[in-house]
């Protein structure tokens, strides 16, 4: 049995389609939504605010009456790496707390979080929510998934790191049990230098954005990294619709898919029924982007050409070893499913752009503190006289 965690959009036509397939394949069920306010909302989460769709407390707790009618649950997250350190305070416990209280007597029964300190707070109250431990908390290893089960989480999500590394995701499942969960569909960039600062940004952006430069600084330097060559788009750690049986075989059942951000625009009730039939016939970064693309600069893959790509993998536990430098495999792969002519030109497209487009570079150039008058040290706050 699959089970799919996947992005709400808080439209319950959206779950009424959830619903046919659940009645549609034996085999398959989507289980939950996951999502949280971004109106009047004060609690960090995993996602910019204004990548998200709006919605407020009215529009949460119907949308979730609608959907545990159709016997889909309700997963809100808050799963911010930092929380302005606002659990460490007396105020902020209040609020916290009082924030949790909502929650529940509005029908959320489980949470997403991130922060070790958020989840003791958690299960100091009474209100008995089960916690996933969120894809933030860089799970990696068995001891590391041991210890927020002991901690409480009742169900946990890989990083995605390990997407690939079949020997560590079975020790994994072992010790934590049935309710490990993998992402499906990152797009992230492996082994990124980015990823951890990446998520704080967003903690600070999922209230209020700061600047469209902090926007922009991560997506568009996680973009340049995938296409310094081909063969990264190989390297992102997804799952192929195809490939789901290797993860069955481990005793993986529980798969998410990431993607809040596409969700206004994009169809992941299609890239679910794709993941249920485990099978795809098209190009696969827009099933990765939930048929909504996330940049305009698109690298198409044939998906069906990337037939018995993660085999190796799976037979050899020390197939990767993380040296990119002394291994051609996914460059060699690329060969078979990229049409490169067409690739190079979106790419020599894509580098010039996020070039010649660089807000955060264009204000460190404008800045130049010789040119700044009449400003004190009070009102810069830098900790000497100018």
């Amino acid at each position: 049995m699959k089970y799919f965690s996947v992005p709400a959009d808080f439209k319950t036509e959206t779950i009424d389609r959830y619903e046919i397939l659940n009645n549609t394949y034996d085999d398959s069920r989507v289980i939950e939504s996951y999502g949280n306010i971004t109106v009047r909302n004060g609690f960090e989460s995993g996602r910019s605010v204004e990548q998200l769709p709006e919605v407020d407390w009215y529009e949460l707790e119907n949308y979730i009456a609608y959907s545990k009618q159709k016997n889909i649950d309700f997963n809100y997250t808050i799963n911010s790496s930092y929380m302005q350190n606002k659990e460490f305070t007396e105020n902020g416990i209040l609020k916290i707390k009082t924030f949790l209280k909502r929650l529940y007597e509005i029908g959320v029964d489980s949470l997403t979080v991130a922060l070790p300190s958020l989840i003791e707070l958690i299960k100091s109250t009474n209100y008995n929510f089960k916690i996933k431990a969120s894809v933030i908390c860089q799970i990696t290893n068995a001891n590391k998934a041991m210890s927020f089960k002991k901690m409480g989480a009742a169900r946990m999500v890989v990083d995605e790191s390990m997407n690939r590394n079949f020997k560590v995701l079975e020790r994994i499942k072992n010790v934590f049990g049935d309710y490990v969960e993998i992402i499906v569909n990152p797009i992230c960039f492996k082994d990124c230098i980015y990823r951890m600062f990446h998520y704080n940004q967003i903690s600070g952006d999922s209230i209020e954005v700061s600047s469209q430069a902090s926007i922009e600084y991560y997506p568009h330097r996680c973009v340049l990294k995938r296409y310094e060559n081909t063969g990264n788009l190989l390297k992102l750690n997804w799952v192929r619709p195809e490939d789901i049986n290797y993860y069955s075989n481990i005793g993986i059942c529980h798969f998410k898919l990431q993607g809040r951000h596409t969700v206004l625009k994009g169809d992941p009730v299609r890239a679910v029924e794709c993941y249920a039939k485990e099978s795809y016939d098209g190009d696969l970064m827009e099933l990765l982007d939930l048929f909504d693309p996330t940049t305009s600069f698109r690298v198409s893959i044939d998906n069906k050409k990337l037939d018995g790509f993660i085999k190796p993998y799976y037979e050899n536990e020390n197939f990767c070893k993380n040296d990119c430098s002394g291994c051609n495999y996914c460059e060699s792969f690329a060969q078979k499913c990229i049409d490169h002519e067409k690739a190079n030109e979106v790419i020599q497209l894509a580098v010039q752009f996020y070039n010649d487009y660089d807000r955060f570079k264009e204000m460190i150039a404008a800045i130049n503190p010789a040119k700044v008058d009449n400003l004190s040290e009070e009102k810069m706050d830098i900790g000497f006289d100018l």
